[in-house]
C-alpha cells in the first residue's frame, strides 16, 4: 500500500491454476466427501474469483482502498501495523468442497496507526488462506478510520446510509434535468459510488442481480427457547418489493446452542398472517409474531414430532452482528459467532 505496488500486491494471491489442479487430484473416501468436492469440480468460476488474474475486482478494490485512504488524509508511507483480529470465514454455497482444498480460510481487521497524525485506521480484510504451510490472499475491501471493530461498524452504518442518500438525490437529479434512468443504472451508480462491501462474499452476476430486486426495510433479531430448554435464534428481514404491500418477502436463518453454523431458511406466508420457514430436507416452523413476542411450533420432516418455539426480540443488537447476518443470507453458510 505504501508504494502502490499492485503487481506485489497480486502476488499475494494464490494462483488459479494451483487450486485448480488441488481441486482435481483430491480424493475422499466418504460419500459426503465425494459429493463436495464434485460440486466444486463443477463450479470452476468459483475457485477463479481467487486469482487476480481472472478477477479484476481484487486489483480494483486496492486501488479504491488506496485512494480512499488519501482522500480521508492517511500517509500510506508512515503507517505502522497497530494489531489485527481474525476470524473464520463463512463458506458460501457456490464453495461448497473449497474447505477440502484450503482448510483455512480467515477474513478480519488490521488496524494501522498513522504515525504523522497518531490516528488509527481499520483495514477490513477477507479471502485469507492457508494452505501447503503456506498463507495467501489478504483482499482488502474497505477502510475507515476506528480504533475498535465496533467503531468500525458503526461508521460502516453511517457510510453507508451517506452512499445511499448521495444515490437518491443524483436519481432525482437526473429527474430534474429531463434525464432517463433505470434499476439497472441505479445499481451501476451505487457500485461507482461506493467501496467495497466488507467481508462481502463474491456472487455471480445473476445471484446479485436477485438480491438488489428488493430492498430490506426492517431487521429483527429473536432469542428464545426450542422445546422449551435448548436456546436459539431466528434472524428475520423483511423486505420491499414490486407487490403493493408494504413487505414483499422475508429472508430468515436459524441457530441453535448445539450447532456452528446459522442455516438459512425459506420464509413464505401461512395462514392467519403467520410466517412458515422452512430448513431444507430437515423441518418446517410456523410462527405468529405479535409484537416483541414470536411464539410457534417446529416440525420435523422425517418424523412429524413436533416441539414449542418462544422467543423475544433482542432490542439492542451490534452493527457487527447485523453485518454478519446479512453477510450469511447473501453469501451463503456462515461458521460461527463470537457475539
Amino acid at each position: 500500500m505504501a508504494s502502490q505496488d499492485d503487481s506485489v500486491y497480486a502476488s499475494l494471491f494464490p494462483k488459479f491454476a494451483t487450486l485448480w489442479s488441488k481441486v482435481l487430484a483430491y480424493q475422499d473416501t466418504t460419500t459426503i466427501g465425494n459429493r463436495r468436492i464434485a460440486s466444486l469440480r463443477s463450479n470452476m468460476r468459483s475457485v477463479q474469483q481467487f486469482d487476480p488474474e481472472f478477477n479484476n475486482a481484487i486489483i480494483n478494490d486496492f486501488k479504491f482502498i488506496h485512494k480512499k485512504g488519501i482522500d480521508s488524509g492517511l500517509h500510506w508511507r508512515d503507517i505502522l501495523v497497530a494489531r489485527y483480529e481474525l476470524e473464520k470465514a463463512p463458506l458460501p454455497r457456490e464453495l461448497i468442497g473449497f474447505e477440502k482444498i484450503v482448510p483455512y480460510r480467515l477474513r478480519g481487521y488490521i488496524f494501522v496507526q498513522d504515525l504523522l497524525t497518531r490516528k488509527i485506521y481499520c483495514l477490513a480484510v477477507k479471502d485469507v488462506h492457508g494452505f501447503n504451510n503456506q498463507w495467501y490472499g489478504g483482499r482488502i475491501v474497505n477502510l475507515l478510520e476506528a480504533e475498535t471493530i465496533e467503531e468500525y461498524y458503526e461508521k460502516l452504518a453511517v457510510e453507508q446510509k451517506v452512499l445511499k442518500d448521495v444515490l437518491i438525490a443524483q436519481l432525482y437529479a437526473m429527474m430534474d434535468t429531463g434525464e432517463h434512468t433505470n434499476d439497472s443504472t441505479a445499481t451501476a451508480t451505487a457500485k461507482q459510488n461506493q467501496p467495497a462491501n466488507p467481508l462481502k462474499i463474491d456472487v455471480p452476476e445473476d445471484e446479485e442481480k436477485k438480491q438488489t430486486a428488493t430492498e430490506v426495510i426492517e431487521r429483527k433479531l429473536y432469542t428464545g427457547l426450542f422445546d422449551n430448554e435448548i436456546k436459539m435464534e431466528l434472524y428475520i428481514r423483511s423486505l420491499k418489493g414490486k407487490c403493493p404491500q408494504p413487505v414483499c418477502g422475508w429472508d430468515a436463518l436459524y441457530k441453535f446452542q448445539d450447532m456452528e453454523d446459522y442455516i438459512v431458511l425459506d420464509v413464505t406466508r401461512g395462514e392467519g398472517g403467520k410466517l412458515v420457514l422452512t430448513e431444507e430436507d430437515v423441518g418446517v416452523m410456523e410462527i405468529t409474531i405479535q409484537g416483541e413476542k414470536v411464539t410457534g411450533e417446529w416440525t420435523s420432516f422425517k418424523d412429524k414430532t413436533s416441539v414449542d418455539v418462544v422467543m423475544t426480540e433482542k432490542k439492542e443488537v451490534k452493527n457487527r452482528k447485523l453485518f454478519m447476518l446479512d453477510d450469511i443470507l447473501e453469501g451463503g453458510m456462515n461458521f460461527g459467532d463470537d457475539d
